[in-house]
C-alpha cells in the first residue's frame, strides 16, 4: 500500500498528522528496526511506520510485548550497526527505564532514538510526567520538535545526531504536536543498511560492575561534548529584540510564542531564545541572551525544567535579573496560545489579541462511556449481580484500559488503577494486608502479556486467595485495535502464534480457570459465584478468562439488526439503564427506548430485562 509519507520524491510537499511526520523522519534517516507498544498519543508513529515498511522491505517494525522489550529489540539492532528506534509514550519510558538507563553508558553504534510522546493534561494517561526529567537522570540528550514540519527535520537529524556522537537521543513530543496535522516537504531518502553485524565488544555491551564505572566515565566525558555542540545545533536559536526583557522556549510552546510574534509583529522589539534541544541546555545561548536582560520569561509545558537552569546560570552571569515562569504559567495541563498571549500582554503592556482559529467550532461532549455492545459492560454487570446473589461487597483492583471506564455510574465495578499490570500486585497486598472480601483483578489481554504475567506468577508464587480476571476482547481496543500474542497476528496482518490466556494459567498450575463468553450473562454469573466460593474455602489464586470479541471489531462489515423496546410490556423499572447503562438505551422522559443508530445488535441487554421487554427487530 502507497502512502503519501511514504513516497520517494523529494521537495514534494504533503500534509500529515505530526506522529506521521515523526515517521517519516525515521524513513528518511534509514532506520531499519523500530519497536514499540501502543499508547495513545505515540501509537500511530509505529502503525505509520508498519505502512511505511509495506514498502520497504529492509524495514523491519513491530509491537513489542511492552515498552521494555521494544526498547530492548531497538537497543540490540543498534549494537549491530543499524539505525533503530524504540516509540512509547511517557509512562512507557517508565517501563523500559532499567534497560534505558544502563544503555545510556554504552551509547549507541547504530543511530539510536528513543521516540517519546509526553500527554499534559493527561487526556488518555494515568499522569502528567516530564520525559525530560527522566533524561536528565540519564544524562541522554532531549530533541523537541515545535511543529509538525521540525518534527519530522529533527527526527531525521536526532539519527544523525545519535549516530556521530554514539549517543542515545530521546525526540520528546507531546499530544498536541503528534495530533495535530501540517505540511512538511519530503527530503531525501538515506539508504537503509541491508543487516547489521555484531562487534563482540564484550566490555561495552556486557555491563558488569568493572564495565559499568568505566562506561559511567565515558557517559559523562561525552556529555561535556555535546554541552559544548548544542549552542552551534540549527534548533537552538537566538534573536535579538530592542526589549529589556525577553522570552525563552521549549518545545511546542515555541509554535504558541512565535505565532503571538508574528501576528504582532514582535520580531523586532521581543528577544526570545527558541530552544530545541532542551537536554543538555545551550548555556552558551543562555548566558547571551540574558546577560544583558532585566527579566525573561520562560514559557514551557510541565516542569520547570529549562526555568531551574536558567536561574542557576543567572547567578554567575546576571544575578539581578528577573525570571519568570512557573509562578504564571501552569504546571499542569497543557499551555494554549491564549495563555501564552495573554501572558505576554502583561510584560508587553499593551493587549495581544489572538486570532487563534477562523471556524470555532466546539464539538459537544461526550461523556466517558463504554462503547455499545462492549463485552467488558456485561461481565461488569455480573459482577455487581454476583453481589447482590452472595451478599457481600466485592473488591475490584484494575489496570488501565477500556474496561477502567467501568469506574463510572451506572457500572462502578474499578476501585483502583495504578499502572499497567499493577491490578494483580495491588490484590495481593489488599489479602496480604488482611483484607477478607473477595478480591477480582480486572486487566485486558493485551496488559495481560504487558506485565499481568510477572505479576500473576507471582500471585501463584505466594499463594495468594485472589481471583484474575482477564477481559480479554482480542484486540488492544482502547489504542486502536493493535494486534499482540493473543491474537495469532502480527503488525504487518501475518498470522503467528495465538497465545492463549488460559494456557499460561495452565503451566502456572492454577487449579481453578473459567473461560466464559461475557455475553452470556448466567454463565459469567456463575463462574463469579464459583469463584467466590472458591475464595471463600481459602483455595489460592484463580483465573477467568472473560472472553468476547470487541464490539465495535465484531460490527465491521456485517449488518446490524438492532433491538427494541416492546413498550406495551415495558413496565418503566428502568434496570436497563440505571443498572446495565449500554448507550443506546435512552428515554425521553416517558417512555424507555433502543436508539437504533448506535444499537450494535448484541443482545445482552435481552437478557437483563426483567420483563422480556426487549426484542430484535425482526421479530
Amino acid at each position: 500500500m502507497t502512502v503519501p509519507y511514504a513516497l520517494n520524491e523529494p521537495h514534494k510537499k504533503i500534509f500529515v498528522l505530526g506522529n506521521e511526520a515523526i515517521a517519516r523522519g525515521c524513513f528518511e534517516a534509514g532506520v531499519r528496526v523500530a519497536s514499540g507498544y501502543p499508547g495513545t498519543p505515540s501509537t500511530e508513529i509505529v502503525e505509520a511506520l508498519a505502512r511505511i515498511a509495506k514498502t520497504c522491505p529492509e524495514m523491519h517494525v513491530e509491537w513489542g510485548i511492552n515498552e521494555k522489550v521494544g526498547f530492548e529489540c531497538a537497543f540490540g539492532a543498534a549494537m549491530a550497526g543499524v539505525r533503530a528506534t524504540a516509540v512509547m509514550k511517557h509512562v512507557g519510558l517508565n517501563v523500559a527505564m532499567d534497560a534505558f538507563m544502563t544503555a545510556a553508558y554504552a551509547g549507541a553504534k547504530g543511530g539510536f532514538v528513543v521516540i517519546c510522546a509526553d500527554d499534559p493534561n493527561a487526556y488518555s494517561s494515568q499522569n502528567e510526567q516530564d520525559t525530560r526529567l527522566l533524561a536528565r537522570a540519564a544524562l541522554v540528550p532531549v530533541f523537541e520538535p515545535s511543529n509538525v514540519m521540525e518534527a519530522k527535520m529533527m527526527t531525521k537529524f536526532a539519527f544523525e545526531f545519535s549516530e556521530k556522537y554514539e549517543t542515545l537521543v530521546i525526540l520528546r513530543s507531546t499530544t498536541r504536536l503528534s495530533h495535530s496535522r501540517g505540511d512538511i516537504t519530503l527530503g531525501p531518502l538515506l539508504p537503509i543498511k541491508p543487516s547489521g553485524k555484531f562487534d563482540f565488544d564484550r566490555r561495552r555491551w556486557t555491563f558488569l560492575p568493572i564495565n559499568a564505572r568505566i562506561y559511567r566515565i565515558e557517559l559523562l566525558k561525552r556529555l561535556e561534548i555535546l554541552q559544548e555542540i548544542v549552542n552551534e545545533l540549527p534548533f537552538n536559536q537566538l534573536h535579538d529584540g530592542s526589549e529589556r526583557w525577553g522570552i525563552i522556549g521549549s518545545g511546542v510552546s515555541n509554535a504558541y510564542i512565535e505565532d503571538v510574534m508574528n501576528q504582532h509583529d514582535l520580531w523586532d522589539a521581543i528577544p526570545y531564545l527558541k530552544i530545541g534541544v532542551t537536554f543538555p541546555p545551550p548555556d552558551k545561548l543562555i548566558q547571551k541572551f540574558i546577560s544583558k536582560l532585566d527579566m525573561v520569561v520562560v514559557i514551557e509545558e510541565l516542569e520547570p525544567f529549562i526555568e531551574e537552569h536558567v536561574n542557576r546560570v543567572a547567578k554567575d552571569v546576571n544575578p539581578s535579573i528577573k525570571i519568570i515562569g512557573k509562578s504564571v504559567f501552569p504546571r499542569n495541563g497543557e499551555l494554549t496560545p491564549r495563555i501564552v498571549s495573554d501572558a505576554l500582554s502583561r510584560y508587553l503592556g499593551k493587549e495581544l489579541s489572538l486570532e487563534v482559529s477562523q471556524y470555532p467550532i466546539k464539538a459537544p461532549p461526550r461523556p466517558p462511556v463504554l462503547c455499545a455492545g462492549c463485552p467488558h459492560r456485561a461481565f461488569f454487570y455480573a459482577l455487581k449481580a454476583g453481589e447482590q446473589v452472595t451478599g457481600k461487597k466485592f473488591i475490584f483492583s484494575s489496570d488501565i484500559g477500556c474496561y477502567t471506564l467501568g469506574f463510572f455510574p451506572p457500572l462502578e465495578t474499578i476501585d483502583t488503577c495504578l499502572c499497567m499490570g499493577g491490578s494483580i500486585g495491588m490484590a495481593n497486598g489488599l489479602r496480604k494486608a488482611g483484607e477478607e472480601k473477595p478480591i477480582f483483578a480486572l486487566l485486558g489481554d493485551s496488559t495481560f502479556f504487558h506485565s499481568g504475567i510477572p505479576s500473576l506468577a507471582n500471585l501463584v508464587y505466594n499463594k495468594s486467595n485472589i481471583i484474575v480476571v482477564v477481559l480479554d476482547n482480542l484486540t488492544t481496543a482502547m489504542t486502536g485495535f493493535q494486534p499482540h500474542p493473543g491474537t495469532g497476528i502480527m503488525l504487518d496482518g501475518t498470522p503467528s502464534k495465538m497465545i492463549h490466556v488460559e494456557k499460561i494459567g495452565e503451566s502456572f498450575g492454577l487449579d481453578f480457570i473459567k473461560i466464559v463468553d461475557t455475553y452470556d450473562l448466567n454463565t459469567s454469573l456463575q463462574a463469579i459465584l464459583d469463584a467466590v466460593e472458591w475464595m471463600g474455602q481459602d483455595r489460592g489464586p484463580g483465573l477467568i478468562v472473560a472472553r468476547h470479541s470487541c464490539s465495535l471489531l465484531e460490527i465491521k462489515g456485517k449488518d446490524i439488526i438492532p433491538y427494541f423496546i416492546d413498550s406495551e410490556k415495558c413496565t418503566g423499572c428502568r434496570i436497563c439503564m440505571t443498572s446495565f447503562g449500554c448507550p443506546p438505551i435512552t428515554t425521553d422522559g416517558k417512555l424507555v427506548f433502543i436508539d437504533e443508530t448506535q444499537c450494535v445488535g448484541c443482545g445482552v441487554c435481552v437478557e437483563v430485562c426483567p420483563e422480556k421487554a426487549i426484542r430484535r427487530k425482526e421479530q
